[in-house]
């Protein structure tokens, strides 16, 4: 008798939710007509509301907590996270401004962002991942590696140290994690790629689906390539491609 083949799970996450409401909707969009399974909520933005209730009608998508260092404002009080913020109380634009924090600071903004997730869903996340990767950095993957250890949660392996990392601590990660769907290579034909070479085990496959709108526009350099992304992610190849090639879509919840 043969054995049966190793599964092919794949976890295909869109960042950046309730960044703006062009992104809520093509994130969730992307879910109900296309490959989208995961997003990760930034919940220091005004349209943060609007995604989470719209989440807790969608029940098939698994939504964590997409904590923001870089770009925007804390939640915590700027004089509480000095190392975090500049005179003008905001973060960074790029993880590399994040050099001086102090791992007190990191963990209590990350805190009061996993609070505000629970407050607007009510809810924990399915998992844990960071606006421009930043936990590749080791003082904000402490942070977060201490809350999915407190709450049992899974975190994104956002490079090969970090994935060993979370290995050697028992957090729960996707086999591989892909960033390679993104800028010039969201095409469908790079995603028909991915999913044709997928190997067994889970993966995880960031993306970046909107609707673009102004908002976006004035307040990121990513924007029509996400359209883009939205294209692929839902084009009738990509979903032939999946029941084809026997892969089972799946979230961090179901880890």
């Amino acid at each position: 008798m043969c054995s049966p083949q190793p599964l092919k799970r794949l976890i295909v996450n869109a960042d950046d939710l309730g960044r703006t409401p062009g992104i809520n909707t093509g994130i969730f969009e992307a879910h109900e007509r296309g490959l989208v399974t995961s997003a990760t909520l930034m919940v220091g933005f005004p349209s943060a509301e609007e995604a989470a209730g719209t989440w807790l009608r969608t029940p098939g998508i698994g939504v964590g907590l997409h904590v923001a260092l870089t770009g925007g404002r804390p939640l915590s009080a700027a004089g509480d996270v000095p190392s975090l913020v500049d005179e003008e109380g905001r973060f960074p634009a790029k993880p590399e401004g994040l050099s001086r924090a102090r791992s007190d600071e990191v963990m209590a903004e990350v805190e009061a962002q996993l609070e505000r997730f629970r407050v607007l869903t009510g809810r924990l996340p399915t998992h844990l991942d960071s606006h421009h990767h930043s936990h590749r950095l080791p003082v904000v993957r402490d942070a977060l590696v201490s809350l999915a250890k407190r709450y049992g949660l899974p975190v994104r392996k956002a490079s090969a140290e970090v994935g060993e990392h979370l290995d050697r601590e028992g957090i729960a990660t996707s086999s591989v994690f892909i960033e390679s769907f993104f800028g010039d290579e969201a095409r469908l034909e790079v995603l028909l790629r991915i999913l044709e070479t997928l190997t067994p085990g889970t993966t995880e496959l960031m993306c970046h689906p909107a609707r673009v709108d102004e908002a976006l526009r004035r307040n990121s350099s990513y924007v029509d390539e996400r359209e883009r992304e939205l294209a692929a992610l839902t084009h009738p190849e990509a979903i032939r491609t999946v029941r084809e090639h026997k892969i089972f879509l799946t979230h961090f919840g179901e880890l």
